[in-house]
């Protein structure tokens, strides 16, 4: 638990749990029937919390934050769930091997996402900067997904082609695709 003042000057509470794992039973009690029968499964976090029990110290009117052991979000609840009275439920998130905190609503961009393209620092969400590596990669995944792509629109077209059935259309477009295709694989990733 931490405490930080709010736009208004008004100190308020805010949870941020830490480390949750996966446990066999909770440590504090036995399991019930119920959980036995449908299997249930446990999460306690570092300081011996169980997940279930301790989703009640949450606010209701709080944005939650699931991130992982360097801060980057995998998981937020920045807008009220219908389904869960219109408040922004806690219990949507399921943190294994995540800590889970709460920060003010205004103060969750709209825009931010558990994509991992987010970071929690200090209290705060921000847009996550990338190093160099991390860009190289990301920039290669993005090369690999485009020329699946590419090659899954080329098969049947140059089928069309090899038996002598393809239109002029079909023509036109695989050889539109196959020249994407070959300038995709030359961008290069490493620059």
């Amino acid at each position: 638990m931490v405490y930080r003042t709010r736009g208004n000057g008004i100190m308020k509470k805010y949870q941020d749990i830490k480390n949750f794992r996966l446990i066999d039973a909770p440590v504090n009690r036995g399991k019930t029937q119920a959980e036995i029968n449908i299997g249930a499964y446990f999460l306690e976090s570092e300081d011996g919390q169980d997940w279930y029990e301790c989703q009640s110290l949450f606010s209701d009117d709080t944005a939650k934050i699931m991130y992982d052991h360097e801060g980057v979000i995998w998981g937020v609840v920045n807008q009220p769930v219908p389904q869960r009275g219109n408040t922004y439920a806690v219990s949507m998130l399921w943190p294994v091997n995540m800590s889970v905190a709460e920060i003010d609503a205004a103060d969750c961009p709209d825009d931010c996402r558990g994509d991992g393209t987010w970071l929690y620092q200090d209290g705060k969400v921000v847009q996550r900067g990338y190093s160099p590596e991390e860009l190289r990669k990301k920039a290669e995944a993005e090369k690999i997904r485009r020329l699946s792509e590419a090659e899954s629109a080329i098969a049947p077209l140059a089928r069309a082609v090899k038996l002598k059935i393809a239109t002029d259309e079909e023509i036109k477009r695989l050889e539109a695709w196959e020249l994407y295709s070959v300038m995709v694989n030359r961008v290069d990733t490493a620059s």
